[in-house]
């Protein structure tokens, strides 16, 4: 029971967190943010969007680790 408990907790968790992440991804817009690299705004934009690409399957990958859901 508690390895079950455990993996409803953590699933939770991971789902959280990639919510969070698609709240601060509907939050980016093509003029958000000063571009301060001289990357231009449509790069910032694309830089924005791949880093959270990336944090996204790193939660992914850490919630495969993590959650056995046929474990039992």
């Amino acid at each position: 029971m508690a390895h079950d408990e455990f993996n409803s907790g953590a699933s939770h968790g991971f789902c959280m967190a990639k919510l969070a992440l698609r709240d601060i991804d509907k939050q980016l817009s093509d003029c958000e943010g000063e571009d301060i690299y001289k990357v231009g705004k449509s790069n910032l934009y694309n830089i924005k969007k791949d880093f959270l690409y990336e944090i996204y399957e790193a939660i992914n990958k850490m919630m495969e680790e993590e959650v056995h859901e046929n474990d039992y």
